[in-house]
């Protein structure tokens, strides 16, 4: 009677495991890009919560029609305070050029939002050295 849940157990983790494996693709330094910068605080520097990550995504926001595509991310993990260097590395050829591009900031602690993008910032190609200013959510009614 154990035979048969094994064996479905087994079944599962292959079929969990193969795509995982099929998703992992290796790039040429050549295809790889990145943008680099600080997240800051509007008001200088700001002590953050033991644990906090802040997460920077460069997305395409060029159809207006359609949800915004991540081109790249990175996740700070355990980031102590802000001000924070970022480095998002993104496949050149995933940038559409001309199309509208944004970096979208996300400070958070145990899934609460402390502090997010205060503006939408467009980038054309590669950039360097930006600097990226958060400030605490909108309050919402």
């Amino acid at each position: 009677m154990w035979k048969p849940a094994l064996l479905l157990s087994t079944s599962a983790l292959v079929v969990m495991t193969v795509p995982a494996l099929l998703l992992t693709v290796v790039f040429a330094d050549s295809d790889v890009d990145s943008i680099t910068g600080t997240v800051r605080y509007l008001d200088g520097e700001v002590d953050l919560p033991v644990g906090a990550c802040v997460e920077v995504v460069l997305v395409d926001v060029s159809d207006e029609d359609s949800l915004a595509i991540a081109v790249g991310r990175q996740v700070i993990e355990d980031a102590s305070t802000l001000p924070v260097d970022f480095s998002v590395a993104y496949r050149s050829d995933r940038l559409t050029p001309g199309a509208a591009h944004e970096l979208w900031i996300a400070v958070r602690h145990e899934g609460e939002l402390l502090y997010t993008t205060s503006s939408e910032i467009e980038l054309e190609r590669s950039v360097g050295d930006i600097e990226v200013a958060v400030t605490p959510p909108l309050a919402m009614p």
